[in-house]
């Protein structure tokens, strides 16, 4: 770390860089296994690129970043046309890579990454094999916390996980979404409610007040509908006065639009 001042200056920035400004660090390039590099496109495929890349800026002048640390990443990159990856860009100082992998270890956890993306990581280590302990410790969470975000994140599509990262819901309103709505529509889910601000609470009475899964039994014909009338009570919801749970869905329910009542209505039916 700089000081200024007495205080310390961070001596690294995370930044979206462009793949095509990077190339290698002169004695870093290696060979990579096939079949561990295809694991790794899928991943990315699926998922993104979790963890950050290390550069530093090239010192000729040619605007360039020299890769440290993520050549797999990178290259992985390249192949599925990925034009930008996060990166953390280090000073001078840490461009050995042992002490770079040191400084990820210590630093990792004060990284401006958003919650979605840190819950990503944190998933994704666990299900890499990383003890729950280290990968706590590591983030400076609790063991059960990652355990949570673990099972949370499990068979996450990359549709799923788009959708999240786009209208960058808070955790604990994708923990009630993946308590009540199957994996295969979660993302359909998450753009339908995503503009409203409803809250995980309000989200969780929600779903039992329209009788959701009553909803997602009639078929795939119903699909539109539900999606429509989940929209439209997330946010009317979210708009009604503050006050007692059942009291602001009686108000909801009266307000409910005639096509989406009969749907509700072919549910009640549909299910006795």
């Amino acid at each position: 770390m700089k000081t200024r001042g007495g205080k310390e200056e961070s001596s690294y920035t995370l930044r979206q860089i462009p793949v095509s400004l990077i190339r290698p660090e002169d004695g870093l390039a290696r060979k990579r296994d096939r079949e561990g590099h295809r694991d790794l496109c899928r991943s990315i495929e699926q998922f993104g690129v979790l963890t950050p890349i290390t550069v530093r800026l090239a010192p000729d002048d040619s605007r360039e970043f020299l890769l440290i640390k993520g050549q797999g990443r990178t290259m992985a990159c390249r192949l599925l046309g990925v034009t930008k990856i996060p990166a953390i860009v280090v000073d001078n100082r840490f461009a050995d890579e042992a002490k770079v992998q040191q400084f990820l270890v210590e630093n990792v956890a004060r990284l401006r990454l958003r919650p979605i993306d840190r819950a990503l990581l944190i998933a994704h280590s666990r299900r890499n094999g990383e003890e729950t302990a280290n990968v706590a410790r590591r983030f400076g969470v609790s063991s059960s916390t990652v355990r949570r975000l673990a099972a949370q994140l499990e068979g996450a599509t990359p549709s799923e996980v788009s959708a999240l990262r786009s209208h960058n819901l808070s955790l604990s309103l994708h923990a009630v979404i993946a308590r009540n709505v199957a994996a295969r529509d979660r993302a359909d889910v998450i753009r339908a409610i995503g503009p409203s601000g409803i809250c995980a609470r309000d989200l969780q009475e929600l779903f039992t007040a329209i009788g959701w899964r009553s909803l997602v039994a009639i078929g795939p014909r119903s699909r539109t509908q539900r999606l429509m009338l989940l929209r439209w009570s997330c946010e009317t919801l979210t708009n009604l006065p503050k006050g007692a749970p059942k009291e602001r869905l009686r108000q909801l329910a009266l307000g409910l639009p005639l096509k989406l009542m009969q749907q509700r209505s072919i549910a009640m039916v549909a299910n006795g």
